[in-house]
């Protein structure tokens, strides 16, 4: 396969325990489906404090306008992908095969990714009302930057299941 951003073949390697396809120019990964759930259901990686903080000082809801604009396709059927922001408000974009074939992330992404979610789930051990809020504020994004995508409504009936 060849990287969704410079053209370059992918290396297949193992991350977290998972096998997946990493571009050795520009650092990006892509995922096949199914990947990025197993990587961020695992505890693996340690990550420092100060990405830690970073990370989640940079969260934001929606999709900016340059993510909007960038079109990527995807390695496996060449469609056109779709940018999403991660969980609908942890300001990580990736891009996602309209096929169900994965997902790409640009270099460092998967770690913000993962530290997001690790975030998220500690939250929701110290405090269940946290993870409501956390997923009224998802829903409010969604409907707002989400309408034209087809996503909305499924994505508003899993937000409404937490």
């Amino acid at each position: 396969m060849k990287c969704v951003r410079c053209q370059q073949n992918l290396s297949r390697l193992v991350y977290e325990g998972v096998e997946i396809d990493k571009c050795v120019s520009c650092g990006g990964v892509w995922l096949d489906d199914g990947e990025l759930a197993k990587i961020v259901g695992a505890t693996i990686s340690t990550f420092s404090q100060s990405s830690i903080t970073k990370t989640l000082d940079s969260v934001f809801t929606g999709i900016p306008q340059n993510e909007k604009d960038s079109v990527e396709k995807c390695p496996k059927c060449s469609q056109e992908m779709n940018a999403l922001n991660y969980a609908y408000q942890s300001g990580v974009v990736i891009d996602t095969c309209p096929n169900g074939h994965g997902v790409w992330l640009d270099s460092g992404e998967l770690e913000k990714v993962q530290i997001f979610k690790e975030s998220q789930d500690r939250a929701l051990e110290e405090s269940p009302e946290v993870w409501h809020q956390l997923a009224r504020n998802a829903k409010q994004a969604a409907e707002l930057d989400l309408k034209s995508t087809g996503l909305l409504s499924r994505l508003i009936d899993f937000l409404e299941k937490l």
